[in-house]
């Protein structure tokens, strides 16, 4: 079997202070890996990453997840309208998506639906698919790019603004729904719970799609992203979730494993959640994997970090004969 291990997180995404956040770390098995593949470096953007993958840009996400979840997707253009909190912090704006909010379908439903009163004299309206997952359907042609949220969270949103024709007209339409999303009840009964306001939601996941572009990179995903479990069934991968550790890896057809353990540590700068989290990983999975391809019941592992400091890792069970090659530090991936 060959394994796709995709790791977003596994670099520290500013990549100057990456030595000394990883500093005194125990991962002596991913050295190992490191040292002994073929490591190509790469700095990539997670849906760069992904476009690589499957052969072309993860585009129209959001109108087969319309389709999924029942809607007129054919009708207008579609958009994700993720729910998410903005917080300023000096001259920046950074974002924090639900993966630290806890947001019920009930808030979703009522959120959304102000949304919808709102904006509808501009043929805009919203649809909460889900309670962390909401659409935005447009009668009008977008006209505009927007940056996916894979690559946003934790980031300064002032370098991310929808780009195009229609580009400041969305940033301008953004910033009002942001002062209307201030004024409902519900975000003030969620502050006073010590929870975070859903003070804005950011928008991606345009296009048609590229159907005939697309070709599944393995015979498996599998994934907790649902976004990314569209693209795979639309390619005709079997999907399922991702196991814990590697024990939880059932044998058989090559598999892409998207694991986001790291991910939510790294965009957040979460130093000393990211080092306890690689260590983990280091007996979860890494030992395992070392351990399997020595034992050849891998015939290959390719390794993907993404980010400013990214790189590309490919070893088979013949690399671990390679006696000249030696573990790599962490801090040689900086």
């Amino acid at each position: 079997m060959k394994l796709t291990l995709l790791l977003p997180g596994l670099c520290w995404l500013d990549a100057h202070d990456g030595a000394e956040v990883g500093k005194g770390l125990s991962v002596p098995a991913l050295q190992q890996l490191l040292g002994k593949g073929v490591l190509q470096r790469r700095e990539q953007s997670h849906a760069e990453c992904l476009g690589r993958l499957w052969g072309a840009a993860p585009a129209g996400l959001a109108r087969i997840a319309a389709a999924e979840a029942g809607l007129d997707a054919e009708s207008g253009d579609w958009l994700f309208a993720d729910p998410v909190h903005l917080r300023v912090d000096r001259d920046r704006a950074l974002l924090a998506d639900v993966g630290v909010m806890q947001v019920s379908q009930d808030e979703a439903v009522k959120l959304t639906d102000a949304l919808s009163r709102h904006f509808g004299e501009d043929g805009l309206s919203f649809h909460p698919a889900a309670p962390g997952r909401w659409l935005l359907r447009s009668d009008k042609p977008l006209r505009a790019r927007f940056t996916p949220l894979w690559d946003v969270v934790g980031e300064d949103i002032n370098r991310h603004l929808p780009q195009g024709d229609d580009g400041l007209a969305w940033s301008r339409m953004l910033n009002e729904l942001q002062m209307l999303l201030y004024t409902q009840p519900i975000n003030d009964e969620r502050e006073m719970r010590g929870e975070l306001a859903v003070n804005s939601v950011w928008l991606w996941g345009e296009g048609e799609g590229e159907p005939g572009a697309w070709r599944a990179p393995a015979a498996r995903l599998l994934a907790d992203d649902e976004a990314l479990r569209l693209l795979a069934e639309r390619t005709g991968m079997r999907v399922d979730a991702a196991p814990f550790a590697f024990g939880g890896l059932e044998p058989g057809d090559d598999c892409l494993l998207a694991l986001d353990a790291l991910q939510a540590a790294a965009q957040y700068r979460d130093a000393w959640g990211w080092r306890e989290t690689l260590e983990r990983l280091e007996g979860d999975w890494f030992a395992p994997m070392l351990s399997a391809l020595r034992q050849r019941q891998l015939e290959q592992l390719t390794l993907i970090a993404t980010g400013p400091a990214g790189f590309e890792l490919t070893l088979t069970p013949s690399g671990l004969w390679k006696f000249w090659k030696r573990p790599l530090p962490l801090a040689a991936l900086y």
